[in-house]
């Protein structure tokens, strides 16, 4: 185990209240027919909603998450609370860029429990309340990418990897990490895993700040995400053209199974649901969408779009949802079949699936799409 540094205490700074198919299916964009025009137009996907059924747009930008009735979203400066039913405003949190020593400094992969959403910083964690958005507590230390939230802790990617208690801001253990180019960590309620992005090395830490087991890619990773018992490692050995993905046992590091892929996504991690992973890729010429059985890593089925990139999906009982840089957001069905797609006139980055509606970010605004 990592010798543990004295702990930090919280700092109470506020923000300002501003108030599967069958295997090794293809399915590629060109199938499916002539490309449409943007929403201005009203052109949308045959058998997907048409422009009428957008119910809502607003000039925010950056990545979304749902929680309930509220979507919470960092555009640069300000954190927005909107109402997921109608894009109302339910509260903004804004910040000074004269608080921050350089641009940018806020990021917008937040995360969020029943009680606080947590913002990473350039100058550390900021846990503001959700319900008005008033900051609760603050953790000041340069943090990179975004957090992982656990059972009553959230883990920070700082110079060293931080563990700190959600109620009250104390930082409860820090391990060193021997790495500055840490991804966004993947937490479970029995502890936390990261990757180093450069060297590939896969951690686990249990919640005692025990370190688990390491196990080395020797290759460029994203984020991981922990499924049970597994961890999943996306990799990229020639960025732009290749990739790996792999299975590990989270308690013992082993590797249940590892498959090529084309190159994922810088950004994105995969996506794991009862039976599959879903890794959205980039390419020179055209993104993929890759599924594969979570059993044994063998593919159910691809899209690959008329651009370079698909990014991270959103998977419901029924549908998968997918943002790509061709400016659409797609549908599919469980087995791979092109449901609809929508154009938007920008690159589409997440994807969130409500009940009845898809919350989609693209570099202009966020929308609402009405699925019924």
């Amino acid at each position: 185990m990592s010798p543990r540094k004295p702990a930090d205490r919280p700092d109470t700074e506020s923000g300002r209240l501003k108030s599967q198919s069958p295997v090794s299916r293809r399915t590629a964009l060109q199938s499916f027919g002539i490309l449409f025009a943007g929403i201005g137009s009203g052109c949308i996907g045959e058998s997907g909603p048409s422009s009428d059924r957008i119910r809502w747009r607003k000039s925010i930008r950056g990545r979304p998450l749902l929680d309930g009735e509220t979507l919470y979203v960092m555009d640069r400066l300000t954190l927005h609370a909107p109402s997921a039913t109608d894009g109302s405003s339910q509260w903004t949190a804004e910040y000074s860029e004269s608080d921050f020593d350089r641009q940018l400094c806020l990021g917008s992969d937040i995360t969020v429990d029943t009680d606080r959403i947590y913002v990473p910083g350039c100058d550390g964690l900021r846990a503001p309340r959700r319900s008005d958005g008033k900051q609760a507590w603050f953790v000041g230390s340069s943090l990179r990418l975004g957090v992982g939230l656990g059972d009553g802790q959230v883990y920070a990617n700082a110079e060293d990897l931080l563990a700190i208690d959600t109620d009250s801001g104390d930082v409860v253990w820090r391990a060193d990490t021997s790495g500055d180019r840490l991804t966004t960590p993947a937490a479970t309620a029995n502890g936390v895993v990261f990757t180093n992005r450069v060297d590939g090395v896969v951690t686990a830490f249990d919640l005692d700040g025990e370190r688990r087991r390491q196990y080395r890619t020797d290759t460029e990773t994203r984020s991981p995400t922990v499924a049970d018992d597994t961890v999943y490692v996306a990799t990229s050995t020639e960025p732009g053209r290749t990739g790996r993905l792999f299975a590990l046992n989270r308690v013992d590091g082993s590797v249940r199974w590892a498959v090529d892929t084309p190159s994922p996504k810088r950004g994105t991690r995969p996506v794991v649901d009862d039976d599959s992973v879903y890794l959205g890729c980039s390419g020179r010429e055209h993104g993929t969408l890759v599924v594969l059985d979570r059993s044994d890593g063998s593919e159910r089925w691809s899209f690959t779009d008329e651009n370079s990139t698909v990014y991270e999906l959103a998977v419901t009982a029924d549908v998968v949802y997918a943002g790509s840089n061709d400016n659409h957001v797609y549908a599919f069905s469980r087995t791979g079949e092109t449901l609809w797609q929508l154009e938007t006139n920008s690159v589409v980055g997440t994807v969130v699936a409500g009940v009845n509606l898809l919350y989609a970010a693209n570099n202009e605004r966020l929308f609402a799409v009405d699925l019924s």
